[in-house]
């Protein structure tokens, strides 16, 4: 059975622009919002190893460092944004 997240309508608004380079509403509330989701994760996670391309690290770095987060926090936020739509 598929687990139904509800999500208000500030996180529909994120979940909607995600990823198309739209600037929210109020950016600085969002990102808030995302660390604050990611450090509610950190205890369920398990560690797992990939190989990712140099460009596509250091292009994720970069939208990290303008998020104001550690760039494994932010691909974690991309991951669980990803598998959240898959609900």
């Amino acid at each position: 059975m598929k687990k139904k997240i509800k999500l208000d309508a500030y996180e529909r608004d994120i979940l909607k622009n995600f990823g198309k380079g739209k600037k929210l509403k109020n950016e600085k509330a969002a990102i808030a919002m995302l660390v604050q989701a990611a450090k509610n994760y950190v205890a369920e996670k398990k560690s797992v190893t990939i190989r990712i391309a140099n460009g596509d690290l250091e292009a994720m770095r970069l939208k990290a460092q303008k998020m104001g987060v550690p760039y494994q926090t932010y691909i974690n936020i991309v991951i669980h944004q990803d598998a959240v739509r898959l609900h």
